[in-house]
């Protein structure tokens, strides 16, 4: 009898840890397509920021050409895009950041160790 729990033990086991790695796969199958999503974000926002700076610029540059409201309101542009870069970076280096990929298997010993030992007495 102590045979047939043993094979259950080690079927329950086995199922277990397949469960565990296929939980595994998925948290680094969905940790890849985050990081590729932040990172065609990061790019799209560099190019809107370069655009924005431009055109702010030129706005600012070329002041005579424009009427006061557009000039303040290019002015203002290009110190809410500098103000954005500033705290998006800050969050960045210094907030939360990616989460690590951890291992799924519970830590110890196995229920199959435990369940031998304690037949062995």
């Amino acid at each position: 009898m102590s045979d047939a729990r043993d094979a259950a033990l080690l079927a329950q086991l086995n199922e277990r840890l397949r469960q565990e790695r296929e939980l595994f796969d998925q948290q680094k199958s969905q940790d890849r397509r985050i990081f590729v999503l932040r990172m065609a974000m990061g790019w799209v926002a560099v190019v809107l920021l370069v655009a924005i700076c431009a055109l702010a610029a030129y706005v600012i540059l070329n002041h005579a050409d424009f009427s006061t409201a557009t000039v303040t309101a290019a002015t203002s542009a290009l110190l809410v895009e500098a103000l954005g870069l500033v705290i998006g970076v800050w969050r960045v280096t210094v907030g939360k950041g990616p989460k690590d990929l951890q291992p799924t298997t519970q830590p110890g010993r196995s229920e199959l160790q435990v369940e031998v030992d304690a037949g062995g007495e």
